[in-house]
């Protein structure tokens, strides 16, 4: 898809060609990236100790964002990127492999004392262990192998695989064509969810993953740039693909946005510094 980003990036970003450190982040960097954690903004903001409505003006545009409380969130996604390659790299060689979603936050502390805020200390939610989890999970499915997700004495195949997703549970349910009730019943089980709903959220996973790959970067500025639609309808005509296998439901933007900010934390991993923009309509 071929855009134009004159208009999408701040005049700041514009403007300082020289110097990448001081070029701020955008609306765009906030929500995507978020979103691929998995976090809702009620939760996030006690996390980073901010202002309710101040944050969603920001995310909305209304406000400037400060790169701290996007390096809050970049740290947590290498926190969730490290995690998953652990789990990978424990995996068995041979038969199933079970993973293990921390039953609560206490739990999560005590496994992860090092997992706080840059700025507070504060902890991380404990979901951000189930969202690595569900990526870990997600990859071995595509490798091939059988997986088991457990939590405590629960099944949390399905819970994990939807947080990696960035999916809500209400999102979740319509995709599935379920009940919401129903689905979250599935959620609770503690037997194993039926591999017709894992199978589709595997497919979710597997688009996120592919489209990431191939999303258009450019560069603007000196500022390496992932594109990213924020428009349904768009992001319907340029992904006609992104469909349930079942029922051919369509996929909401927001995997979009998940594929966007995976993209942006490969090219940090590389060490560029990236930023996350929305296409021009």
């Amino acid at each position: 898809m071929t855009v134009g980003l004159a208009g999408v990036l701040p005049a700041a970003v514009r403007d300082q060609e020289d110097d990448i450190d001081e070029q701020p982040y955008m609306w765009s960097d906030l929500l995507a990236r978020r979103n691929a954690l998995s976090l809702q903004v009620e939760d996030l903001v006690p996390v980073l100790r901010v202002d309710l409505r101040k944050y969603r003006s920001r995310e909305t545009g209304a406000l400037e964002v400060g790169s701290d409380l996007v390096d809050e969130l970049i740290a947590m996604e290498e926190f969730v990127a490290t995690e998953a390659n652990k789990l990978l790299d424990a995996a068995p060689a041979e038969g199933t492999v079970a993973l293990q979603a921390v039953v609560d936050q206490g739990e999560f502390e005590t496994a992860y004392p090092d997992a706080r805020t840059l700025r507070d200390l504060v902890p991380y939610p404990m979901s951000l262990q189930h969202v690595a989890v569900g990526r870990a999970a997600a990859e071995l499915t595509r490798r091939g192998r059988d997986v088991d997700v457990h939590r405590g004495d629960r099944r949390a195949d399905l819970t994990v695989r939807r947080l990696a997703a960035g999916l809500l549970k209400d999102e979740t349910a319509r995709l599935l064509g379920l009940d919401e009730k129903k689905y979250a019943k599935f959620e609770r089980s503690t037997t194993a969810p039926p591999a017709g709903l894992v199978t589709e959220l595997q497919a979710i996973e597997d688009f996120i993953t592919t489209s990431a790959d191939h999303l258009d970067v450019t560069e603007v500025a000196g500022v390496t740039v992932v594109v990213m639609i924020d428009d349904q309808a768009e992001f319907e005509r340029a992904y006609p693909q992104a469909r349930t296998q079942r029922d051919g439901v369509v996929y909401p933007r927001r995997v979009h946005r998940v594929a966007a900010a995976r993209r942006a934390h490969t090219l940090e991993a590389a060490g560029q510094s990236a930023r996350i923009a929305v296409a021009e309509q």
